[in-house]
């Protein structure tokens, strides 16, 4: 292995306590490295996948305890160990709704609080479904269509988190 390279000593009875950023980084090379070998049919040469996922957790735990930023080989370790969907999405609204979604947030952070606490903005429901409504899939969706799609939106948290959060600070 090259001096920038190593694999981490994994023992479940000794955990090595390693700080030292250049180290860490040069395990996550090192674990990267034989994951993808692994893979590309080369043999795990002792070092097999199930051990590499726990060097893994011990490196990013290292990571945390040296107060380190996990380098970038570090990030793409976890991401081939995980292998993630690309096409996965973390808004809690279906795929072809999310333009519309991220455009009524906006909409509403651009206007003052609701004073009654009620809603994220004192925007009505019918201006926001009227400014979405031309971004929904459903392209026969009519303004009332939108206009209750608009209401389940803000009784999520989601949403009125991500008004306040998309909020300048001196409209708070």
């Amino acid at each position: 292995m090259s001096s920038g390279t190593h694999l981490p000593p994994v023992d479940p009875d000794f955990l090595i306590v390693e700080h030292r950023p250049e180290r860490l980084h040069a395990y996550a090379h090192g674990l990267l490295k034989r994951l993808r070998e692994i893979r590309a049919h080369k043999g795990a040469r002792g070092y097999p996948i199930t051990t590499i996922k726990a060097a893994a957790a011990w490196l990013i735990e290292s990571y945390a305890e040296a107060g380190t930023a996990p380098s970038i080989e570090a990030g793409q370790l976890i991401s081939e160990i995980v292998r993630p969907n690309p096409d996965v999405s973390t808004l809690p609204v279906r795929r072809s709704s999310e333009e519309a979604y991220r455009a009524a947030i906006e909409f509403e952070a651009r206007h003052p609080p609701d004073p009654t606490g009620g809603a994220p903005s004192n925007a009505t429901v019918y201006a926001i479904a009227k400014h979405i409504l031309g971004l929904l899939k459903n392209k026969n969706s009519s303004q009332k269509r939108a206009e209750g799609i608009v209401r389940g939106w803000r009784i999520l948290p989601h949403y009125s988190a991500n008004v306040r959060f998309q909020r300048a600070p001196n409209k708070t």
